[in-house]
This record gives structure tokens, sequence and C-alpha cells, in this order.
């Protein structure tokens, strides 16, 4: 997939999985909730590396400091990530605040996944070879999705990823108009694709971490191994474009479809991001009411 709808879709995955997260776990919530989603958290992860019942409540106590520290951890970068867009979406979009805004993206995920990597390195020195070779089998398995759409005709494929796109924007913007629809699936078909070469990444960077896993090296490895994994994953090796040319293709798909929006969509926007903002504060119990 091009890197340009790779990033505004990540962009948009990324925050939606922390706010989802900040919703299911935030202390504000009930206890009844705050115990249904650490539940459901630790049975997902035990599910996919298939732990034994002391790992199982090793994860368990992770996710309880999790619901802790989450709040004070990630809503200050978010509330500011919020303002800056609410900000740009206002004044309009331009190439400063579009690097402000990435810049902020960048620190918010990296704060999380170094939270995330810190609590499971020690887990993960725990398992055994036949969880790692389950665990492998399962996050393979997540990949097919882009497998399937690779085999597909390429009329299909386009059309596939034409429909993520409006729908994608569509959450945001409302309703588009047919001549906005047409305009950005014509854009959307005249993007790179490069599915593969995300795919063949991200096939090598999992058997590496496999691999290395399966040497049972320690937690402080583990953290390091990880870590180089999440900083890495713009790299998609030899002969591939640079991580900085795909997320300059990704600031002009975003400029292309911002300067197709009225002023009203605009505003569906803004209304939608304090929306959204205002749930995941209420939850979180910020003492605002």
């Amino acid at each position: 997939m091009a890197r340009a709808e790779h990033h505004f879709r990540e962009s948009r995955r990324v925050l939606g999985v922390l706010l989802v997260t900040l919703v299911l776990l935030g202390p504000g919530c009930t206890g009844v909730l705050q115990n249904l989603g650490a539940r459901w958290a630790t049975n997902k992860i035990a599910g996919v590396f298939d732990l034994d019942d002391a790992q199982r409540k090793a994860t368990r106590e992770a996710v309880d400091r999790a619901i802790d520290e989450a709040p004070e951890l990630l809503r200050p970068r978010l509330d500011l990530l919020v303002a800056t867009v609410d900000r740009a979406l206002a004044k309009g979009l331009n190439e400063e605040n579009m690097r402000v805004i990435e810049r902020q993206i960048d620190i918010l995920m990296d704060k999380a996944v170094t939270w995330i990597v810190d609590e499971a390195a020690p887990i993960l020195a725990t398992l055994h070879d036949d969880q790692i070779d389950r665990a492998q089998r399962e996050l393979d398995e997540r990949l097919q999705e882009t497998r399937d759409e690779l085999n597909a005709p390429l009329e299909e494929r386009t059309e596939r990823r034409q429909e993520k796109f409006v729908e994608a924007i569509e959450k945001w913007t409302g309703r588009l108009s047919d001549s906005q629809e047409r305009a950005i699936r014509a854009y959307v078909a005249s993007m790179p694709d490069e599915a593969a070469d995300r795919l063949r990444a991200d096939e090598e960077r999992l058997a590496h971490i496999a691999d290395e896993l399966r040497k049972h090296p320690g937690a402080p490895a583990i953290r390091d191994l990880l870590w180089s994994a999440w900083k890495q994953r713009e790299d998609w090796g030899p002969g591939t474009r640079s991580a900085e040319a795909r997320r300059a293709d990704g600031r002009k798909t975003l400029f292309f479809v911002y300067d197709l929006l009225d002023p009203k969509q605009k505003d569906h926007m803004s209304e939608r991001l304090h929306e959204t903002h205002a749930t995941v504060k209420s939850l979180l119990g910020t003492g605002e009411g």
C-alpha cells in the first residue's frame, strides 16, 4: 500500500487504539468496567502466547499497572495533540503544522511503546519455545489479509483501497459529495502500491524477533530487541523508498483531501475531534464535570 495511505491510516489507527485503551482501562470507569477491561486485555494476550498460570498472573498485574498509569503517562500528550490538530483544522493545514503534528504523534507513540515494552519484556523472557512458535504463527496469520489483497486482481485491489480511504475520511468529515469522492478515488488510484514492500518487512521483522526470543536472552536484551524493532518500523529494506519520502507523500495526501473539503465538513472534523476527546476525558475522570 502506498506510504501516503499507510501513514494516514496508521496515525488514525494508533490514535484509535490509544483512545480505546483509555476508554476501556481508564480509572474514571466503574470498577466493573475496569475489571472487564483488564480481563479482556489479559485474555487477548494470553491467547496469542498460550500463557501458563504464572505468566497469565504476571500479565494481569502488568495490565492492572497500565490501568493506573495510562492517564498520567498518556493524557497530557493526547490533550496536546488534540489541541494542535484542532488549531490546524481551524487555521488550515500546512507543512509546518503537519510536521508538528507528526512529531507529537511520534512522541506519544514512543511513550506508549516504551511503557508497553518495559512491561512486556520480563514476561516474554519466560516464554518457552512452543509458546514463541504459537505466537509467531498467530501474528503471521494477521498478515494474511495483506497477502490476500496482493493476490487479488489489480482492479479489485485498487477499488478496495479506494473504498477504505473514502470510508476513513467520511468517518471524520461526514458524507462526501460525488465530486469529492471521484477526486479522492482518482488520487488513490494514482498512488504507488508499496504493500509488497511493507509485507516483506513485517514478515522479516516478525521472524527476526521470534528467532531472537528462542535464544532466551533475558528481559533487558528483549527490551532492546523490541525497542529497536519499533524504531526501525519504517525501514522497509533495500530498494524501498525512505521513511521521509513516504511521510512527505502522506502530508501531500492530507493537504489534497483537506483542500477538497468545504467549511461545514471541516467543522464536522473539529466537532468529531472534540466529541471523542470529551468522551475520553469523562471516562478518565478529569474532574471537569
